[in-house]
């Protein structure tokens, strides 16, 4: 029997998540144009941005978790999060260490590969979702691959790199604890900010950079 308080948590915890992930894409939106404070709160965009954006979220994350779990499975790996997988590195060490060393190399080639590629479709439709407010932009596979190709699939690469290794990097220093309780508690949440703002600003920053390349190939 499903438990009525379960119910409200569960649709208060779905809530929270479209207006977090709604105001993450107006911070995507604002960078996206150059902007370079943090947007006003603008409710209905927060909203109509969550609910789009976790549709989105839904079928890309859908379809990443069964092509890597395909993949990894034939080598004996679980499918993966890098950043996760970065933040539990002594236990990525230890699933290395336990697996056939040419298992462990294609999991490692083949799986970032992989994840690469299929996150990058994913942060580019929530780009044009953000710049466009259009459902059908976020699943234009064809459009968005032309959009990578502008900004080039090794410098996204770098681009993507630096700011997993940032949100890892601070995610470290969040679980460090510090002697004062509410001094650790105010540092937590402010890096907890800055981990949620990089994220979105990243998404941002890179399809603000596509489009100023394809502006510029326009007029030249």
């Amino acid at each position: 029997m499903i438990n009525g308080d379960d119910i409200e948590v569960n649709v208060l915890y779905l809530i929270v998540f479209i207006v977090v992930v709604g105001y993450g894409m107006s911070i995507t939106r604002s960078r996206i144009n150059h902007g370079m404070r943090l947007p006003k709160i603008v409710v209905k965009d927060i909203i109509v941005f969550g609910i789009k954006a976790n549709i989105v979220l839904f079928v890309y994350m859908f379809v990443q978790a069964g092509i890597l779990g395909y993949v990894c499975s034939l080598v004996g790996f679980p499918s993966f999060d890098l950043v996760d997988l970065l933040l539990s590195w002594r236990d990525t060490i230890h699933m290395f260490y336990n697996h056939e060393p040419i298992n462990t190399v294609l999991f490692v080639i083949f799986g970032a590969i992989l994840f690469y590629i299929t996150t990058f479709f994913m942060e580019i439709a929530l780009a044009k979702l953000a710049d466009t407010k259009s459902l059908w932009a976020a699943f234009n596979l064809v459009s968005i691959k032309r959009s990578i190709d502008v900004i080039g699939w090794r410098t996204y690469a770098k681009d993507y790199t630096l700011i997993v290794l940032t949100i890892v990097i601070l995610s470290e220093i969040i679980a460090f604890d510090l002697p004062v309780t509410f001094i650790d508690s105010l540092v937590d949440m402010v890096l907890s900010f800055f981990v949620f703002v990089i994220q979105y600003l990243g998404i941002g920053a890179v399809y603000c950079n596509i489009k100023d390349l394809e502006s510029a190939r326009e007029d030249s």
